[in-house]
């Protein structure tokens, strides 16, 4: 995925500013999809020459002048093209996997520390996506449509049960150094 395509999106709800831009990234694809400001101003510079969005400039006195930005019947159509795609399947690769993979060169003390650390990482995504999931409870939505509200929670509910599974599998792995059970838990 691209930011263009995740830009487009946004738009295809409603205009944005930048900085509403990046509100709305935290408050909702943040936990799997996160972008700072100078990316987000940096590819709606792009999408606009490209002509999939065009920029409104609001002059403001006391202020410095917005920008808000609607995607173009060009943008909805690259959009809608990307999405009707299926994507190529990408190489995964986990660095955390090859330690636990030749952690047998580390001490018991040394693996568990890596284990538990791992765990403390995923505990706290969880209460990243207990967090997003409580702020869009809290606060109404610039989107108006049901299905695309589903659609939204469906990828915070993917990230959540993920991140719930690593952290059965790291508290049972933990458990079972602790105890030296070394069997084989497939299926």
């Amino acid at each position: 995925m691209s930011l263009k395509h995740a830009i487009l999106g946004f738009l295809s709800f409603a205009p944005f500013s930048g900085y509403d831009l990046k509100k709305a990234f935290d408050r909702s694809v943040q936990h799997f999809w996160p972008a700072n400001q100078s990316q987000i101003y940096r590819t709606l510079a792009e999408l606009t020459e490209d002509g999939l969005v065009q920029k409104e400039v609001i002059e403001r006195e006391e202020r410095l002048d917005m920008k808000i930005y609607t995607i173009t019947d060009v943008g909805r159509a690259a959009l809608h093209q990307w999405l009707s795609t299926p994507l190529p399947e990408q190489e995964g690769r986990e660095p955390f996997l090859i330690q636990v993979y030749f952690g047998g060169k580390l001490s018991d003390t040394e693996l568990l520390g890596l284990l538990r650390h791992r765990l403390r990482i995923t505990q706290e995504r969880l209460a990243v996506y207990e967090a997003v999931y409580q702020a869009s409870q809290n606060s109404p939505s610039k989107i108006n449509d049901p299905r695309a509200i589903f659609l939204s929670f469906l990828t915070l509910e993917a990230g959540y049960l993920n991140n719930q599974s690593e952290a059965a599998w790291l508290r049972t792995a933990i458990e079972r150094i602790e105890t030296q059970n070394y069997s084989l838990k497939i299926g």
